[in-house]
């Protein structure tokens, strides 16, 4: 069984530097006054990452400057994204870093999309 395989497996709700990671990322969103923030473990879900992290905000503006503010805090630490997509329009931002994915949504967008209900049996990850 590879190693990755055995992460996924394992009970303990990931590594704690990935969710001291994730959880200081929902704080940089809090602090830049987003309107929702969720955390969900995908473990159990998903092969292609551990945890979405869901943002909501009030307008693409505010979109665009918590993924900049995200995309610098983690360069500070090493964490370079895999892909980057929608940071033009501001509407849906998609941050993937592997372990994570953040998704930034303008409040329409997401009541569009509602990623929650999509994975509504998924564990929901403490961050305050």
């Amino acid at each position: 069984m590879t190693e990755n395989m055995d992460k996924k497996n394992s009970p303990v709700p990931g590594t704690p530097k990935t969710l001291s990671t994730i959880k200081t990322l929902a704080k940089i969103a809090d602090d830049k006054k987003a309107g929702y923030i969720k955390i969900l473990d995908m473990r159990s879900r998903l092969i292609i990452t551990d945890y979405f992290i869901i943002i909501g905000v009030k307008n693409n503006r505010l979109s665009r400057r918590i993924e900049e503010d995200i995309s610098t805090y983690l360069k500070k630490t090493g964490k370079y994204p895999i892909n980057v997509n929608g940071v033009t329009e501001g509407n849906w931002i998609l941050m993937d870093y592997d372990e994570f994915v953040i998704h930034i949504f303008t409040d329409e967008y997401m009541e569009y999309y509602d990623l929650e209900r999509l994975w509504k049996d998924s564990e929901i990850v403490k961050w305050d």
